[in-house]
């Protein structure tokens, strides 16, 4: 067994289970098993400990007496949820208008491209992953770290209920073409306002990238989705 931090693929065990975690391929509330994980990953405990703390920090794991478990997706926490979502994300475009640098333009420009140049494949983990890089960006660029831990925590919640939520889902399906489009254009606009150094516009647009994300969820929960042990196939249809 390696005593290293990467598994055989090169990945870090953190960003093994976080990815696992946000595909579902760990399910809420299944438990990690430092013995079982040591030996698929091929890695000594010490980095697989290390890699449990940080999900937990994340939010994405819960530690319940010696034990850690896959946190759990409650229906309930959605509104929650989405209310600091809307909060943070306005506050973090405000902030960004205001501190933004050259330099972090670009950074947020390549990561807007990456995302428009991954529709076409319409790969839902890899447009997720993209999406979530753009707004990381752009709340680095917000220079503040206190928002930015929260910011990312919620984004990163926001990101397992959409992939439960969209997998196998017809009405995401069906209207994915759509959605991602307007989803590019938004953050044109997005990108625009923080380059113009236009606070209220950065404000106003957090607001609307915000309703086109909730009215999505919430047509697909009325759809009845969130039955995640009912499901066997969570092949991503287009989560962002």
């Amino acid at each position: 067994m390696s005593n290293g931090t990467k598994d055989r693929s090169g990945n870090t065990p953190y960003r093994t289970l976080r990815e696992r975690i946000l595909t579902l391929e760990l399910r809420p509330g299944s438990v990690l098993d430092e013995a079982s994980l040591t030996r698929q990953l091929d890695v000594s405990r010490t980095p697989i400990r290390e890699a449990i703390i940080q999900l937990i920090a994340d939010g994405l794991v819960v530690r319940e007496g010696r034990s850690a478990r896959v946190a759990p997706l409650d229906i309930d926490d959605i509104p929650p949820l989405y209310d600091a979502l809307l909060i943070s994300s306005r506050m973090i475009q405000r902030l960004a208008a205001e501190f933004r640098t050259e330099a972090d333009l670009q950074i947020i420009r390549e990561k807007m491209t990456l995302f428009e140049n991954a529709i076409p494949s319409q790969r839902g983990a890899v447009l997720s992953e993209a999406n979530y890089a753009f707004h990381l960006a752009i709340s680095a660029s917000a220079k503040n770290r206190y928002f930015s831990e929260f910011y990312e925590r919620v984004l990163i919640g926001s990101l397992r209920f959409n992939r439960a939520c969209f997998s196998g889902n017809v009405y995401a399906t069906k209207h994915t073409k759509e959605h991602l489009s307007v989803t590019a254009e938004q953050h044109r606009d997005i990108l625009q306002a923080i380059e113009n150094g236009d606070i209220e516009e950065a404000d106003r647009l957090a607001v609307e990238h915000h309703r086109l994300a909730r009215h999505r969820l919430e047509k697909v929960l009325s759809m009845g989705a969130l039955a995640i042990s009912d499901q066997t196939d969570l092949s991503l249809v287009q989560s962002i």
